[in-house]
């Protein structure tokens, strides 16, 4: 039972890591594109903002694994 709990909290970190980390990227990546006024031709201010996303899923998903098994650690799981 610890195992599938532990796995249950990595699979549940990794949901809420990634959500959290690319709306973090949206809100980063939209700030990003008004202070250094990035083009919008043919879209690439988009494309700069859905880099931002990503990056910020990614950094999300790692995050979330780390406080995930910590606080299976911590509570003895």
């Amino acid at each position: 039972m610890k195992l599938a709990r532990r796995l249950g909290l990595a699979a549940l970190g990794l949901v809420l890591g990634s959500a959290g980390g690319g709306v973090a990227g949206l809100l980063a990546g939209l700030a990003y594109v008004e202070i250094a006024n990035t083009s919008g031709f043919e879209g690439y201010s988009g494309f700069v903002v859905a880099f931002w996303i990503l990056g910020g899923i990614a950094l999300g998903m790692i995050m979330g694994l780390v406080v995930a098994y910590r606080f299976a650690r911590k509570r003895g799981t």
